[in-house]
């Protein structure tokens, strides 16, 4: 039927908003209240029995999605053709302020998505969406006036008399979630109509209250992940830096092995760092590196020396769970007149660093080989020991994931440490970064692509001349 065809059948109140045959049209002045606002296709090219199986269906798919907007975006799309040429789903930001998605059918198949939002003042002057939105309306209807037909006008591209609208609530945990208004140019809702919208508001409902709870899973875990990753190294006016890490989980950033350099609290010298690698693997292990770190953090602000500092963090860990433990290398730098470093450490169960000296040779940092887990045993004792970095020679602090990387073309041999020493003697005299990026390839090259263990380098460098300028 044609639209003036309707008009044959169909009433109009004085706003132009269509009537069902057998309501008065309200006058000018008197607003719609409780009456039926229509919206369907009465002439709808299925059956009644089609359009709700089809309907039901499509809201049943919906569960499937998980990111919020774009399950919107097939909510507003789903209901048209069958059900309406127009649908617009009103929500709330985080603020509270309405915004609105809404889907035209333009007879082409792809339905055109439209977003926007309303003021606060908009917004108190459509009271149909404060009755669903607050007061918990089961059904509204726009009055005269209302802001909603001049945004249908725009969206359907009507300039004449507007069609039929119905809004029915979208159900939330604690209320109503958002509103859905369906608009059609042609025929009015009936109650089994307003049934069937009403059945579908309410599996938008569900399927969006689960995607918003997954969204915010999502990104809390996001947010959580982010915190535990290693923190980007600072500058530090008198060493040069550099560091790698690869999660023995390929699709995650974060891992048991952590690193931190901190430059010394008011009143020191130099610059703090801390090494370690926690037992375990994956989430577990990167929340217990996450809070030695924390830990860390705290105890520096009335401790400086690394054995005193390893004493405190056992004991905190062994009262706290005895069956996590970790093993670290934490340190002081402290930057000498001839542009070398004095290092300070202690080691609590980790391999000794190694020191890349000018000439090319490799030697252990002597003294902080072996040595007990950190969280193992409250008795535990733990040792330092002192070196003097030249300008341009090196420290490197690694963990077990790079020795014990194995090679699956070689039987599953391990990379070792003596493969380890041979790499760093050819690093003399490159920047502390190159360090660290050279024995991530080389590592990466031995496995191959096989499984592994978390994988971390830190590199201390007391700078040449030449790397100061560079």
């Amino acid at each position: 039927m044609s639209a003036s065809g309707a008009d044959d059948v169909m009433s109009r109140d004085a706003h132009g908003w269509k009537v069902p045959p057998g309501q008065q049209a309200n006058g000018p002045d008197e607003p719609h209240h409780g009456g039926e606002v229509a919206g369907a296709h009465s002439s709808a090219p299925h059956s009644h029995e089609e359009w709700t199986a089809l309907l039901r269906e499509a809201g049943r798919g919906l569960s499937s999605l998980l990111h919020p907007e774009r399950l919107i975006e097939q909510a507003v799309r789903l209901p048209l053709g069958e059900v309406a040429d127009l649908c617009i789903l009103f929500t709330s930001d985080p603020s509270g302020r309405p915004k609105w998605t809404a889907a035209v059918a333009d007879g082409t198949g792809k339905p055109e998505i439209s977003r926007g939002r309303w003021s606060q003042r908009t917004a108190a002057k459509a009271v149909w969406l404060t009755e669903i939105l607050e007061v918990g309306s089961a059904i509204a209807e726009p009055a005269p006036g209302d802001p909603v037909e001049g945004l249908v006008r725009t969206l359907a591209r009507r300039e004449g008399p507007v069609g039929s609208v119905r809004a029915v609530p979208v159900p939330g945990l604690t209320g109503a979630a958002g509103a859905l208004l369906v608009y059609r140019h042609d025929g009015y809702f009936e109650e089994s109509d307003t049934d069937l919208l009403t059945e579908y508001a309410e599996q938008v409902g569900g399927a969006l209250g689960s995607a918003q709870l997954y969204q915010y899973q999502a990104d809390t875990a996001s947010t959580l992940k982010t915190a535990l990753q290693p923190e980007p190294l600072p500058e530090i006016e008198h060493a040069l830096l550099g560091a790698s890490f690869r999660s023995a989980i390929a699709a995650e950033r974060i891992g048991g092995d952590f690193y931190e350099v901190r430059e010394a609290e008011a009143g020191g010298e130099g610059f703090d760092f801390s090494f370690g690698d926690v037992c375990g693997k994956g989430n577990d292990a990167a929340l217990l590196s996450g809070m030695i770190r924390q830990s860390l953090q705290a105890l520096r602000l009335v401790e400086r020396d690394p054995v005193s500092l390893l004493e405190h963090l056992n004991i905190l860990l062994t009262r706290t769970d005895p069956e996590k433990f970790s093993t670290v290398v934490l340190g002081t730098a402290t930057p000498l007149p001839d542009g070398g470093l004095r290092i300070l450490a202690a080691g609590g169960g980790h391999p000794a660093p190694l020191l890349v000296r000018s000439g090319g040779k490799v030697e252990e940092m002597s003294g902080l080989v072996g040595g007990m887990f950190v969280g193992a045993i409250e008795e535990a004792v733990f040792h330092s020991a002192e070196t003097v970095l030249a300008p341009g020679e090196t420290m490197v602090v690694f963990s077990d994931g790079v020795t014990e990387a194995r090679n699956p073309l070689r039987s599953g041999e391990m990379l070792g440490e003596e493969r380890l020493r041979r790499l760093l003697e050819g690093c003399a005299g490159l920047p502390a970064p190159a360090v660290a990026g050279r024995i991530a390839q080389y590592v990466g090259d031995w496995l191959g692509g096989g499984e592994h263990d978390d994988i971390t380098v830190l590199a201390v460098q007391a700078p040449s001349a030449q790397g100061m300028l560079g």
